[in-house]
């Protein structure tokens, strides 16, 4: 994976290292920059990254290392503490959503009949951020059916997850969300839309969750699809036009995608979703880590703090060392000059230097 990091820094260096630059809404824009790799034939497509990389077969995984980690299965809750209460605060609330007006958009954006209502808010059918609520829904429902076994919650959970499986059917490619596929023209486009790649995530996540808590194998079947559908786009954009051109259309909220990449390619092994992962890694922000630059001042929170778990994942399921350096010397910044006596790291979702 040396290569990789090498266009990495070599990319901070062209795009991010000047300290005129002046900052977007999410990162510093880079300027306009020569095609720094050449397009190869379709086939052999994913070496235009690092030229003539090899994933290799097997991974030297850290694993040995980590902490266990104890399954929500086998952890019960005292009924008599306030943490039982608020589990039971939350499980009813789950409950009480309605599965119809949860999949409202994903049915009406698939051409499937739409009985019931449409939630309101973010979820609402005219804003662009509609269907990410449903990600957080199936990861809720999966964690709190693995801490309670509750019945109600996993039929209601599983009748979600299969209607969007059925909406992903009726569209038939692999994509699957509750907005149309133009939001991403105007990703790849350069033109301002509403973080689409941040939805995307949710829904991955919530369907990852959905596998891995409540053993749903459909949730990921349903994964893989919509990743190589994304891995298809991805693909066909650096081949147009070049790999900066993708980095430049990650210039929005594209939250935590490299993280739940490499989730996927820790089960599947498949290098398609480990390259992706990789084009998710912001080598814009990544990279200024990898070089210890210690000046995060502009950089919009939300949207970098799950890049740098992504990059912890990455050390994680492939042992890459340079990713876990990343991740502790970004919590020694945030924790000598970036952080709140409130135990909060921004202000307005930014970082400012203190």
């Amino acid at each position: 994976m040396k290569g990789f990091w090498f266009f990495t820094v070599l990319v901070v260096f062209l795009f991010c290292n000047s300290a005129s630059a002046k900052l977007s809404h999410y990162h510093p824009q880079y300027d306009s920059a020569r095609k720094l790799l050449s397009v190869e034939d379709d086939a052999n497509w994913a070496s235009l990254m690092y030229k003539k990389l090899k994933i290799p077969r097997t991974f030297q995984s850290p694993g040995k290392d980590f902490l266990g980690e104890v399954s929500l299965h086998d952890v019960r809750l005292d009924p008599n503490s306030l943490h039982w209460i608020a589990q039971q605060t939350n499980l009813e609330y789950l409950l009480l959503l309605d599965v119809d007006s949860l999949v409202w958009s994903f049915r009406k954006t698939a051409g499937l009949p739409t009985p019931g209502n449409p939630y309101g808010g973010w979820e609402a059918p005219d804003v662009e951020l509609r269907g990410h609520f449903v990600g957080h829904y199936m990861s809720a429902t999966a964690q709190m059916w693995a801490s309670t076994h509750n019945d109600t919650l996993r039929e209601k959970m599983t009748a979600v997850a299969s209607i969007l499986f059925e909406c992903q059917n009726k569209m038939g490619t692999g994509y699957h969300s509750a907005f149309p596929t133009e939001l991403f023209d105007r990703v790849e486009a350069l033109i301002p839309v509403w973080a689409p790649n941040y939805t995307i995530h949710k829904i991955l996540a919530g369907l990852w969750d959905q596998y891995t808590f409540a053993g749903n194998n459909q949730a990921l079947k349903m994964s893989i699809w919509m990743v190589d559908y994304f891995h298809n786009r991805i693909k066909n954009v650096i081949k147009e036009f070049s790999i900066e051109r993708h980095f430049q259309s990650l210039n929005e909220e594209s939250d935590g995608m490299n993280d739940v990449l490499y989730r996927l390619f820790s089960i599947t092994k498949d290098p398609k979703h480990l390259l992706l992962a990789h084009l998710f890694d912001k080598p814009c922000f990544l990279g200024l880590l990898a070089v210890q630059g210690n000046d995060i001042t502009g950089f919009h929170a939300n949207t970098h703090i799950p890049v740098v778990i992504g990059a912890q994942k990455r050390y994680e399921v492939i042992g890459d060392e340079l990713s876990k350096a990343i991740g502790m010397y970004f919590l020694d910044i945030i924790n000598t000059s970036h952080s709140y006596a409130t135990g909060g790291t921004s202000s307005g979702e930014f970082w400012y230097r203190f």
